[in-house]
């Protein structure tokens, strides 16, 4: 047990940087939300590049408005993520590592979007062109590529948080399990034909986001930990 657990073991304060980071989770969990909806309403989901970008020349302002949703859900995670690293409950842990990285490749697939929002041909343009090449062709493999590592990224976080939440007890057991099979869902995003589920995995770690961030923000996340770490002081003791 480190000097800061034991501290605040015995200490009502409130961990203002765990509450702050609920917030950012709440945060991300709403950009993520309204890059989903952009996205969807959009509809520039094809197999070919060509007719992604025709269709995204044809709504920019939606593209856009979801990539930049997304840039900020990506900024929000990594504030989270760096916030939860100085808490006394959640301290240098590989899920906060990696809820960072898939935050920073989130930013940078929602950067990626605004970008083709603004850069990409018109539609009679790309008609026209025997080929999409150069550098717009290399900004859609970017976000494409960072967009999944983000996402598979996430869902190892969350893998890794089930098994503090099962050690914590109380709620947090409850939820360890949903924790698990969503993160193991979310690695589905590599697999081609499971296209038609990302969506309702997408959503399920949206109502996770929400929950977590809820119980991070109003404290309840603390008072597990203290819980638990005043059992161990007394058995301990025993």
């Amino acid at each position: 047990m480190n000097r800061q657990s034991k501290k605040h073991m015995n200490s009502p304060q409130p961990d203002s940087a765990a509450r702050k980071a609920g917030m950012l989770l709440l945060l991300t969990a709403a950009a993520s939300a309204v890059s989903a909806v952009a996205r969807v309403s959009a509809n520039v989901d094809y197999p070919a590049v060509a007719e992604s970008l025709a269709a995204i020349s044809e709504s920019r302002t939606l593209y856009g408005l979801g990539g930049g949703a997304r840039l900020v859900s990506g900024l929000t995670l990594i504030g989270g993520a760096l916030l939860l690293s100085r808490t006394w409950i959640i301290r240098q842990r590989l899920g906060t590592a990696l809820f960072g990285a898939s935050g920073i490749f989130t930013a940078i697939s929602g950067a990626c979007a605004a970008v083709l929002a603004i850069s990409v041909p018109s539609t009679a343009e790309i008609a026209a062109l025997d080929s999409i090449g150069g550098s717009i062709d290399a900004i859609a493999s970017l976000r494409w590529i960072t967009g999944k590592i983000g996402f598979a990224a996430a869902g190892l976080a969350l893998i890794v948080a089930a098994r503090y939440q099962w050690k914590v007890g109380g709620n947090l057991r409850r939820i360890s399990p949903f924790s698990a099979i969503i993160g193991i869902a979310m690695q589905f995003i590599w697999i081609d034909a499971a296209t038609k589920a990302h969506p309702v995995i997408g959503a399920l770690f949206f109502l996770w986001l929400v929950a977590i961030g809820f119980m991070l923000s109003t404290g309840r996340v603390e008072k597990h930990f203290a819980s638990m770490l005043a059992s161990l002081r007394n058995h301990g003791a025993q």
